[in-house]
């Protein structure tokens, strides 16, 4: 088995030299200028009482009974001056803080939440439970490359209150950042702020230093979810970082032009993000657009082709253009529906290749996930972070300093020599060489060249789950998270809301 070894929790960015751009700067401006146009003459829906309410006191032109606003360009912008281009999500460590927008590079993290999930044990897909988010939250707080992450699939035996019972599981499974994109509901969002605070210390801590966000997926075209807005605006009420997501499927809820589709993404989340800042100037907000196509044959969904590629990238550089900072979002073989098929190699590589070359601020990275992020299987991380770590290495370049160009070296062993006997050689080939891959173990004694990289894989997510335990929150603190979790068990207003919308 590849050598692991007992650690603290750690992460680690990716930081490119390697940059690209799919828009030039005017091409930024026109999709600006059409999207705040879109604002201010078509406008958004937003299907809440508390959040048309607000829009109006601050001069938006808000249609109560279509629940529609519209928003000038110069009240946008006013809003959207106050939404920090850097900010932390906070781990419950400070050597585990996610520094956004800080320059550090590309943090990646884990999406969900799955459905299904392959059985470890015994390869058969079933409904995930509970159990699941625990484990799958301890792979991830092990592994450095994933900084930040979500509850990985559903806690369905948990029902209607599953995605506390998530929140639950991660933070007791975890020292790192935990977000929720299953909280959609102004209910359930009070008993995750009162965890979050519990986990924090005190609201004052919270708010300092946030150990949970939220992710808002818009609805395309043009429209935001009741559940998730009234969400949002309790989690920036409590300074807890809002991300909004916009889902365009060109040709379908989206123009089938890339540019287009941008333009609707714009509309929707600014006008969510211009929200949250009038609740609460300097909370946290990022942007993420997560495109795709529909095949026109079946209407089959598919998340990771070239178009949507391009979409993607420009999304990030359309974040940032707006002063926001920016999750780029293509989960880990989105368009696959076989397990271990060569096309959820390809995805991940190319997708999240352009993101960190972007300049992503954050990207979904290694999950296991499969069939449009609705399959987790465990061991699959591990073949994610293999491609992960390629990236690493691609795009920090070549170092030409004078150590690396080598004049002495070469000079010393001249014609017909071996570098190999060097001492330099032997500590720089051990750096070339990743200690924890799982495609190059030894298979000699299964007849070939190295082994099957899918038993290796499960022999090291085995490990990582017999070995590794998170340092524990305190008992007070757990014994105070399942007391909320049980309230929120018995909260008939909480069932009536979720079965509500």
């Amino acid at each position: 088995m590849i050598k692991l070894e007992e650690r603290k929790a750690s992460i680690q960015p990716i930081k490119s030299k390697l940059k690209v751009s799919i828009l030039d700067d005017q091409e930024i401006s026109q999709i600006n200028q059409n999207a705040r146009t879109v604002m201010e003459e078509v406008g958004v829906k937003f299907p809440s009482e508390k959040a048309l309410k607000i829009f109006a006191e601050v001069g938006a032109n808000v249609d109560f009974d279509d629940q529609l606003v519209k928003i000038p360009a110069d009240l946008l912008d006013k809003y959207l001056a106050t939404s920090p281009r850097s900010y932390t999500m906070a781990g419950v460590r400070p050597d585990l803080d996610v520094h956004i927008g800080s320059g550090e590079g590309t943090y990646f993290y884990c999406s969900g939440e799955a459905p299904k999930i392959v059985d470890f044990e015994t390869g058969e897909r079933r409904l995930s439970l509970k159990k699941d988010i625990a484990n799958h939250a301890r792979i991830a707080d092990y592994l450095p490359i994933i900084s930040l992450l979500w509850p990985s699939v559903s806690a369905s035996d948990k029902g209607v209150t599953s995605p506390i019972h998530g929140l639950e599981a991660c933070y007791t499974s975890t020292e790192k950042h935990v977000e929720t994109e299953s909280v959609m509901d102004a209910i359930s969002a009070r008993y995750a702020v009162k965890m979050a605070t519990a986990v924090a210390g005190s609201e004052e801590n919270l708010r300092e230093r946030p150990t949970l966000s939220q992710l808002l997926c818009c609805i395309a075209p043009l429209a935001q979810d009741r559940g998730g807005i009234e969400a949002a605006m309790i989690f920036a009420e409590h300074g807890i970082p809002v991300g909004f997501m916009s889902m365009p499927t060109l040709g379908l809820t989206a123009p089938p032009y890339p540019a287009g589709a941008l333009t609707l993404a714009m509309a929707e989340t600014l006008s969510g993000i211009m929200l949250t800042q009038i609740i609460n100037p300097g909370v946290g907000n990022y942007i993420s657009v997560n495109p795709g196509i529909i095949d026109p044959r079946t209407g089959v969904y598919f998340m990771c082709s070239g178009v949507a590629q391009i979409t993607n990238v420009g999304g990030i550089q359309m974040a940032h253009s707006n002063g926001i900072p920016s999750l780029a979002c293509h989960s880990f073989g989105g368009s696959q529906y076989e397990l271990g098929n060569w096309q959820a190699g390809y995805e991940n590589l190319y997708s999240h290749f352009l993101a960190v070359m972007a300049g992503a601020d954050m990207s979904f990275g290694p999950s296991g996930m499969y069939e449009a992020v609705s399959l987790l299987d465990h061991p699959r991380i591990l073949f994610d972070r293999e491609i992960i770590q390629v990236i690493d290495e691609i795009s920090d370049g070549m170092e030409v300093n004078s150590k690396t160009l080598s004049f002495d070296m070469i000079k010393k062993i001249g014609q017909h020599g071996s570098y190999i006997s060097q001492k330099e050689t032997a500590k720089e080939s051990r750096k070339m060489w990743r200690r924890e891959s799982i495609l190059y173990e030894d298979g000699k004694a299964e007849g070939r060249k190295w082994r099957d990289p899918v038993d290796v894989s499960r022999e090291a997510i085995s490990w990582i789950l017999d070995n590794h335990n998170p340092e524990p929150l305190s008992a007070d603190v757990k014994k105070e998270l399942r007391s909320l979790v049980a309230a929120a068990d018995v909260d008939e207003d909480l069932k009536k809301e979720v079965l509500g919308r």
